[in-house]
């Protein structure tokens, strides 16, 4: 079966336990539907910062420890996931300068529904954080049937009053969709992408209210 998405977990988002909650339990009313799940760090990371720890080590430990709650959080409801970093096995690197994700080897391991994968890739034997913009387009191409899903941070989205699917153009995005709607570190994306909600994504592929931006 092939992927059919990668759902984005953001920055902000990572804080809002009642979003995070509404998401794992859509992701269990999915069933078969196969998606890769992609997280970075949160607000987490200055708070550890705030202890003496240094940015990148701050950054990383976040990461890791955020990969470990999400897992929690979804065996509560359920949910089969496997939870890795792009470091483990050389899922994600760096070779030559540019970001690789090994296809073959994701295949191996996504033999159950729901894959969680973080941003901290292979490079040189180190780990490194590859922004989260950045990973999900790379990712996207090595999965060329598998649409990115991003979450809305209007919090009025999550009501779903009425259906509603639009489309947008990065070139005219309107300035108030950006500010209320659009995850800050993609307010520059320039990939096809959806916008969607934690709740509605239990309705997906046929979103009952979402935005599309080519």
């Amino acid at each position: 079966m092939p992927t059919n998405f990668i759902a984005v977990l953001d920055h902000h988002h990572l804080e809002n336990s009642v979003f995070l909650t509404a998401f794992a339990k859509s992701l269990a009313k999915l069933g078969d539907r196969k998606g890769i799940v992609v997280h970075g760090d949160s607000p987490y990371t200055d708070r550890l910062i705030q202890t003496g720890m240094m940015r990148e080590d701050a950054r990383a430990r976040a990461i890791k420890d955020l990969n470990k709650r999400l897992i929690g959080l979804f065996a509560d409801q359920g949910i089969p996931t496997i939870g890795v970093h792009g470091f483990q096995k050389e899922l994600a690197s760096i070779k030559a300068g540019k970001l690789v994700f090994d296809k073959k080897k994701f295949k191996d391991l996504h033999d159950i529904p729901n894959l969680l994968l973080s941003n901290l890739v292979e490079n040189d034997g180190d780990q490194e954080h590859i922004p989260l913009p950045e990973f999900s387009s790379a990712l996207s191409k090595t999965f060329d049937d598998a649409e990115i899903l991003l979450f809305s941070m209007n919090e009025k989205d999550e009501i779903l009053v009425q259906e509603e699917q639009k489309t947008l153009s990065w070139g005219e995005l309107p300035p108030d969709f950006k500010e209320e709607s659009l995850p800050e570190e993609f307010h520059n994306f320039g990939r096809s992408v959806r916008i969607t909600t934690a709740t509605d994504l239990a309705n997906w592929p046929n979103l009952k209210k979402s935005t599309i931006i080519e």
